[in-house]
């Protein structure tokens, strides 16, 4: 009984945690988990079916994530996996937390769900985030052992290099005169980024990954959104504080590195991106809060939680959530009545046309529960085909011969400044294909 009590006292708060979790993705907060989450489990399910990153689909990240989560796929080859792989990783980032900050763990945890649960979307954003915070813990309780602390960083870069880089700015400013430690660093994060250039080298997907990686970067701001929004007078605004708090703290190497979570924003600028830099700035803050106050903070923390999830079922049951049965890969996950009921009659629209192609944002969805393989056009959004991307995507169009081409409409005419969809592929086929059918809000056109 007193083993039993003991597993309780010391675990209870990660079982906690990852039922919690797990219930947002699947119950409270189902809504998030389309869109870019379903982007991320697409790369591990084509993981999963032998496909190789870079030269047989396009992403634009360094794909610790995808091969991280498609180990479960290995298991049980469905999104209900995915979900729970996430679960456990948000545990994982909770265990650390609770490290570094107690009780107060559960005010970083209700930020990141604040307005949208969009914090804790299942990408390779959320694995970066957590790189970080291994790396705090490691850099509090750890510091001297420098070739762990280095081979998080080379991890963080291969979680998303555009962040992951300016994680290794914090050991140069701290040891850039103490050669043998920052060396020992710099070898830590060779070892997991040697392995990934073999990796490249191996499958001849090198020249792919910096094209996609680093030449879409160029197309990839300019594309995406507005930059002069609420969200970013927001991220300048805290990050301005981030920065004064670093020049009062610099001696702290903690603050060097959550002051470039601002990366985090950088260059969209939009809700979901900003939510992952406020966890940032949430952790700056908070160990400055009163410790005395660490039990009511965590108890209010913990019942607000549980009210945002609460009241964000009460608002998604307006649109009839229902088990998408009859998806495969999708069979245990929630969607609106609405979009499974157009769902449902595409999936009888398709089978009148042989292996046509998709404009969609949601074409990885129909990939994946088809069972097909990813191509290039299963994330068909701006700044995620490399250098001179787009132009290189039409001439991919017309180069295909007797194929059928089907237009989603709610993607093509959705009208709002953070739309990434290119709507330039559905306006070629529009303008040079011959339009041969039209259904449940989608348009077919025949390409000879």
């Amino acid at each position: 009984m007193e083993k039993i009590k003991s597993f309780f006292k010391n675990y209870f708060r990660y079982i906690f945690v990852f039922i919690l979790v797990f219930l947002i993705y699947e119950v409270f907060a189902y809504g998030i988990t389309y869109g870019d989450p379903i982007c991320n489990y697409g790369f591990s399910y084509a993981i999963r079916h032998g496909q190789i990153p870079y030269s047989d689909f396009n992403t634009i990240s360094t794909p610790l994530y995808a091969f991280v989560m498609s180990i479960g796929l290995f298991v049980f080859d469905n999104y209900l996996m995915f979900i729970i792989e996430q679960s456990i990783l948000v545990t994982v980032m909770f265990y650390f937390l609770y490290k570094l900050y107690d009780k107060k763990a559960y005010i970083v945890l209700l930020s990141l769900i604040l307005f949208g649960f969009y914090g804790l979307l299942p990408t390779y954003n959320f694995m970066c985030f957590l790189m970080m915070v291994i790396l705090l813990y490691l850099e509090k309780f750890h510091n001297k052992n420098d070739l762990l602390v280095g081979v998080f960083i080379g991890l963080a870069i291969l979680s998303k290099h555009t962040i992951g880089a300016f994680f290794v700015i914090p050991s140069i400013v701290f040891y850039f005169k103490d050669f043998k430690r920052l060396f020992k660093r710099g070898m830590g994060a060779l070892i997991p980024g040697s392995i990934f250039i073999i990796y490249l080298l191996c499958t001849g997907s090198f020249i792919d990954f910096f094209n996609l990686c680093f030449g879409g970067l160029l197309d990839f701001g300019k594309s995406n959104g507005n930059l002069f929004n609420i969200w970013f007078y927001l991220t300048m605004g805290f990050w301005i504080v981030m920065i004064i708090n670093l020049i009062r703290n610099r001696k702290d190497i903690t603050n060097w590195y959550l002051v470039f979570s601002i990366m985090f924003a950088v260059p969209i600028f939009d809700a979901v991106h900003f939510w992952m830099f406020f966890g940032g700035f949430v952790l700056m803050m908070i160990p400055y809060l009163n410790t005395k106050y660490d039990n009511y903070l965590c108890n209010l923390s913990i019942i607000l939680i549980i009210t945002l999830c609460i009241m964000n079922y009460r608002m998604g049951s307006m649109y009839k959530p229902r088990m998408m049965k009859e998806i495969d890969r999708f069979n245990y996950t929630l969607n609106d009545s609405y979009s499974y009921d157009i769902d449902l009659k595409l999936e009888v629209f398709l089978k009148k046309y042989d292996n046509p192609l998709i404009l969609s944002y949601y074409k990885m969805f129909h990939d994946i529960s088809h069972g097909k393989k990813l191509d290039y056009f299963s994330v068909p959004m701006y700044g995620n085909f490399g250098y001179d991307g787009l132009n290189k995507m039409i001439k991919r169009i017309d180069n295909m011969h007797d194929r059928y081409i089907i237009i989603d409409n709610s993607s093509y005419k959705r009208e709002d400044k953070f739309d990434q969809f290119v709507k330039e592929f559905a306006t070629h086929v529009i303008n040079t294909c011959e339009k041969v059918d039209s259904k449940y809000g989608f348009d077919v056109y025949y390409k000879k």
